[in-house]
């Protein structure tokens, strides 16, 4: 899924012409240990950390104190290349540029769990289906098919590589965990856990 989609707008930037001072103030502004920083063109030159700028003179330049990050990603990105870069590089943010180069926000370790919520369905109300699976090509297949025939709509499925099985976790449109684990028990579906989440949004 696409990263621009929990992108953080609100975020601090200055100019790489911008003093130590102002840079400063942003970031006092948006509660932050970090500015994006932008050339004179509106392009994005890179970040700086307050850390970097303890000791320095109020009124020098930005510009010095610049870093060009290793990792950025563009508006096309995934949400799941953000997560990975996040760990991979671990900074706090990932700036995110367009094809011109020029900033349109930020993503954090809040967006991607943000993300992640979403992807996962916590923030709707239904039924989580937690159970063990062989992990072999149409076993995920059958319990999606008992679920559709008894017109019971998924709302999001993650499996997870368990030692030559798959623990999978589907969230179903559903008020009744009875009922939904009375359907599986019918099939012979074995399952862990069927548990109630009532979602936040």
């Amino acid at each position: 899924m696409k990263a621009v989609r929990w992108v953080n707008t609100f975020f601090p930037i200055v100019k790489n012409s911008s003093t130590v001072s102002e840079a400063l103030r942003q970031m006092r502004k948006y509660s932050s240990d970090y500015c994006v920083v932008i050339d004179e063109d509106g392009k994005f030159d890179g970040l700086m950390h307050k850390s970097v700028i303890k000791e320095v003179e109020m009124e020098e330049k930005v510009g010095e104190y610049v870093i060009f990050p290793d990792f950025y990603i563009v508006e096309d990105s995934t949400i799941e290349e953000a997560a990975m870069m996040l760990i991979e590089n671990k900074e706090t943010i990932l700036p995110v540029v367009n094809s011109n180069s020029e900033v349109i926000g930020i993503l954090g370790i809040q967006e991607v769990l943000e993300a992640m919520t979403e992807i996962a369905a916590m923030d709707e109300h239904g039924i989580r289906i937690n159970l063990e699976l062989q992990d072999k090509p149409g076993e995920l297949r059958k319990v999606i098919d008992v679920l559709a025939n008894n017109k019971i709509n998924v709302l999001s499925i993650l499996t997870l590589r368990d030692d030559g099985s798959r623990l999978v976790s589907i969230k179903v449109d559903s008020k009744d965990a009875e009922s939904v684990a009375g359907i599986l028990e019918v099939y012979e579906i074995p399952y862990e856990s069927i548990i109630e989440e009532e979602g936040f949004f």
